[in-house]
């Protein structure tokens, strides 16, 4: 997850809800959570393969207790838009939430999102695990700084 060279900043609104914006963000896909189909649920050992990433963002943190992360859940195209965008939301939680109870990342450098089925990595119909995912996007640098007076 290395610094954007964005020349402007962006509302963390504009950041979860504009792909452009949102790419801008260098992204870490996560690769060793397997999500079953219609599940949100990851297996202790899945949760403990965050290692890597658990360290990066509390290391990101620890130097600048600022940073922020977008934790984003995916689903395939199975099902309705209205239950793939609850189950991404899910995903992104479980995630969150182990990064937080075995790394001791805090939840209030996490922004959670779920973008259902509107992001596919595998562009398809059918049931594809590929698109069952969660990615994570440090977004310090798109975000605009409040200046105190």
């Amino acid at each position: 997850m290395q610094q954007s060279a964005v020349g402007r900043r962006f509302s963390l609104n504009q950041v979860r809800q504009i792909d452009r914006v949102r790419y801008l963000a260098a992204s870490v896909q996560v690769e060793n959570i397997t999500f079953a189909t219609g599940s949100a649920a990851i297996s202790p050992t899945e949760a403990q393969d965050l290692l890597a990433l658990g360290e990066l963002m509390t290391g990101l943190i620890q130097d600048n207790p600022n940073e922020v992360f977008l934790i984003e859940g995916h689903t395939d195209a199975i099902g309705s838009a209205v239950s793939n965008l609850t189950l991404s939301d899910r995903r992104a939680e479980s995630v969150a939430r182990a990064l937080t109870e075995y790394f001791g990342v805090s939840p209030a450098n996490m922004v959670l999102q779920g973008y259902g089925e509107s992001d596919l990595r595998v562009t398809t119909q059918e049931a594809e695990r590929a698109n069952r995912r969660v990615v994570v996007r440090r977004i310090t640098p798109l975000l605009q700084v409040t200046q105190a007076n």
